[in-house]
């Protein structure tokens, strides 16, 4: 299934391959003004460089989210006005989220006493991960391993659905409207669900880990890795847009069929 995914990922992006081509290009010169901006200037600089470009990112990935709601099938244009709105909103919405995961893992990992950690970061270095793991009390390993999960998978459940329902209304409060999240993800199957956002995070795994071990070979593999680097940040996008689309169309089949 997560190759499958990859495969729609890839034909989404390369449908218009000169755009493909211009985003790619885009993206390494962005990501090249980020790592001078962290070395060659002043740290406010840098730390105000990296929101912006941050927030940019995120206002682009929630119109490629938006394009395939509406059943899109390739790159959409860079609209500047949204990607600054949805930038903005969607990086409020994001931070929430991800800091009442961050803060509920944490506690975890300290009742635990495991180290500070990002559940994202500890699925992409599973080899480091394992290697923590099992130099714990297993019992502790086994419990901690399976309370983090639920709090990623419940955060990320409700926060993907979140940032969907933004990039769907533009409505900053709809993507807090916990109780209309819950009835969505409810009518849709959270095994469903769940589901489908586990090939989405083992998608962007398998693209990360790619990008991370490529060998070097007369600098095509920079061109290479741009290019991933491309497809991990349209898979994250793109997938929860799908999910939202298929949640969606099936609110829209149970309509019909009532009716």
């Amino acid at each position: 299934m997560p190759f499958d995914k990859l495969k729609k990922v890839w034909k989404y992006c390369s449908y218009n391959k000169s755009f493909f081509a211009f985003i790619v290009v885009l993206m390494f010169v962005i990501g090249l003004i980020t790592a001078f901006s962290d070395i060659y200037v002043s740290l406010y600089f840098a730390v105000a460089m990296n929101i912006i470009v941050s927030m940019l990112l995120t206002g682009y990935g929630l119109t490629i989210t938006r394009d395939r709601i509406d059943h899109g099938y390739r790159l959409p244009k860079i609209m500047p006005k949204d990607v600054v709105l949805f930038g903005i909103k969607g990086t409020i919405v994001y931070s929430v989220y991800i800091t009442v995961q961050m803060l509920v893992l944490n506690f975890i990992a300290v009742l635990f006493r495991f180290p500070l950690f990002n559940f994202e970061e500890m699925l992409l270095r599973f080899d480091e991960t394992l290697n923590l793991l099992f130099a714990h009390n297993p019992i502790h390993t086994v419990i901690f391993f399976i309370l983090s999960l639920l709090v990623f998978y419940v955060t990320s459940f409700f926060g993907e659905i979140g940032l969907a329902r933004l990039a769907d209304t533009k409505s900053l409060f709809g993507a807090f409207d916990f109780k209309a999240i819950f009835k969505l993800i409810d009518s849709f199957g959270w095994r469903h669900y769940a589901r489908d956002l586990t090939s989405i995070v083992v998608a962007i795994s398998i693209l990360t880990f790619i990008q991370t071990n490529l060998p070097e070979f007369f600098g095509i593999e920079v061109i290479i890795w741009a290019i991933l680097g491309v497809l991990i940040f349209a898979t994250q996008y793109l997938g929860i847009g799908s999910v939202y689309c298929n949640i969606k169309d099936n609110e829209l089949k149970q309509t019909i069929e009532i009716k």
